[in-house]
């Protein structure tokens, strides 16, 4: 909009709302507001009429006499029509956070081109295009969203420099829908335009059919037997547990489910969080915020802040610490003295798999200057777990379809995966995907073609697949001596070792997921004996 022009033309023509039309209509910055009671009477359209014959109107909105009212107190300043302005666009950001949550969808994309946006959700890792608006009226939202997340000024937002923000229930300006925590927000400039990604942090479970406080670990799709390692290492009296896994994986909501397994087991234990802000609400846990996001030294003064956060945190007494990332040297080395000091450490940081989150703990923990870390690391009393987890999308029970009336459908490559990684297994009582229903896809109303084109169709929640590892001295000593391979090589022979791929196959063949979706979100279908076969010779043992 022209405001230059826009405010000539007002000079120049004196336009005032006749007093007839005072409680029906509003003119301001270009718009002309009319309340909904009044939009068809005569001299509101003659009146709309003549300011477009003075080429001075640019929107027409209809709002509520109350809303009306609430303009005309504003007056026309401009501080007043920016309040207007802002007022209508938290709104609109209102509305898209609460469809969205509506949909149970974990991410909003919005991306902005030079003429138009796409907003798209990720809804049980499939992410789909929802709407395609202007541009204009994408960056108005996308400011709106900025201040909601505690901005002063609208106009702050662009793409000029990549943005991370935060929307979370203390912003009394601005009320996030129910279930929601928080919203990260993080912007990026592109060739022409820009993205922006809003993750959404909910209260309970973020997919469908979500749950509150009461959860359990095999609620979230740990195997009965993954949960016991799991608590077992929660009651280790000192050490490490990591948990790996790229972004989206569900690592924080482990965290936070198993913390508060440790709160209702362990009431009277001091379970204190590190977080960079903190991601859920923990019950039975004292989050501590650290803000290092906005410092200006670098990269090497916000790591080493963090870290000193942890070390600090060593100060307060915890039975348990959790950090929410382990993400550089400083904060890995941190993380090692609370081992080593005889704390409980929980944390998570980003690898493929178990054992590469610990070569990725080395790594860090030589870029904090241990020079030889692998030693100090090869201690059941300093490393008491390796969790490394995916999540996948589950089948719908009301409309999945059996394989064996469907083989044609599921690529060759697939099947064979399938057989070899075991030969015993039925297909008859594997299923796939169906064409999707009103459980599945209730958006589409029924409507069997819109079903079938959404990318949700057949799909309903999502299930963790993990591999747990829980190291005995003995597999730390060949870690030591003989290198982390041969202590993998070990750990599936010796230890009987599953990696994610089994779980995924035990879930296929539990009628569960699909061995498609399986194979795209986990790669090739590889079991612990498959890779063990590969490897060829005997485990070495002490």
């Amino acid at each position: 909009m022209a405001d230059a022009r826009i405010d000539e033309g007002l000079r120049l023509f004196n336009i005032q709302v006749p007093g007839q039309l005072h409680g029906k209509v509003a003119f301001h910055n270009a718009t002309l507001f009319i309340a909904s009671e009044y939009v068809n009477e005569p001299q509101v359209i003659d009146f709309e009429m003549k300011l477009r014959r003075l080429n001075v109107l640019e929107n027409v909105e209809q709002v509520s006499i109350k809303l009306l009212d609430d303009i005309h107190k504003r007056g026309t300043s401009a501080r007043g029509v920016r309040g207007y302005e802002e007022s209508t666009e938290l709104r609109k950001a209102y509305s898209l956070l609460d469809q969205a949550v509506r949909m149970s969808a974990s991410d909003i994309h919005i991306v902005v081109s030079d003429v138009h946006a796409e907003i798209k959700m990720r809804v049980d890792g499939y992410l789909g295009v929802q709407a395609e608006i202007l541009r204009e009226e994408a960056m108005n939202l996308l400011r709106a969203l900025y201040v909601a997340s505690g901005s002063k000024n609208m106009n702050q937002f662009g793409f000029d420099k990549p943005i991370a923000a935060r929307l979370t229930r203390s912003n009394r300006d601005f009320k996030l829908p129910n279930d929601l925590y928080a919203v990260r927000f993080a912007s990026m400039g592109s060739d022409d335009g820009g993205i922006v990604v809003l993750r959404l942090l909910y209260d309970g479970i973020s997919s469908r059919g979500k749950k509150k406080q009461e959860i359990q670990l095999e609620d979230l799709g740990f195997f009965p037997e993954q949960a016991v390692l799991l608590k077992e290492m929660a009651e280790a009296p000192n050490g490490m547990i990591i948990i790996d896994g790229p972004t989206g994986s569900g690592k924080s909501t482990t965290l936070k489910f198993t913390m508060q397994w440790i709160h209702e087991t362990y009431p009277h234990f001091n379970i204190l969080t590190v977080e960079d802000p903190p991601e859920y609400p923990i019950a039975g846990s004292t989050q501590i915020p650290v803000s290092v996001q906005d410092d200006n030294g670098g990269e090497g003064d916000r790591g080493r802040q963090y870290g000193s956060a942890i070390s600090t945190a060593l100060r307060l007494d915890p039975d348990i610490l959790m950090v929410g990332e382990i993400r550089d040297g400083h904060s890995a080395i941190a993380a090692l003295r609370a081992g080593e000091t005889g704390h409980r450490l929980w944390s998570t940081l980003h690898a493929n798999d178990a054992w590469e989150a610990l070569n990725r703990v080395i790594d860090l923990l030589r870029e904090g200057g241990m020079v030889d870390p692998l030693p100090v690391l090869a201690n059941t009393q300093n490393l008491a777990g390796l969790i490394a987890q995916r999540l996948v999308p589950k089948l719908c029970e009301n409309c999945k379809r059996p394989l064996a009336e469907h083989r044609e459908t599921v690529p060759h490559v697939v099947l064979t995966e399938l057989l070899d990684a075991d030969p015993s297994i039925d297909l008859d009582n594997i299923y796939i995907r169906g064409h999707g229903c009103i459980e599945c896809v209730p958006m589409a109303d029924g409507d069997e073609a819109r079903q079938a084109a959404d990318q949700r169709h057949g799909i309903l929640g999502r299930t963790v697949v993990a591999e747990i590892v829980r190291p005995d001295q003995t597999l730390l000593d060949i870690a030591r001596r003989d290198g982390i391979p041969a202590a993998r090589q070990y750990w599936l022979q010796a230890h009987n070792g599953l990696l994610i791929a089994d779980a995924a196959v035990e879930k296929i063949k539990g009628g569960i997921i699909d061995p498609v979706v399986a194979r795209e979100f986990i790669g090739p279908l590889l079991t612990g004996k498959q890779v063990l076969a590969r490897m060829g010779g005997p485990a070495l043992v002490e």
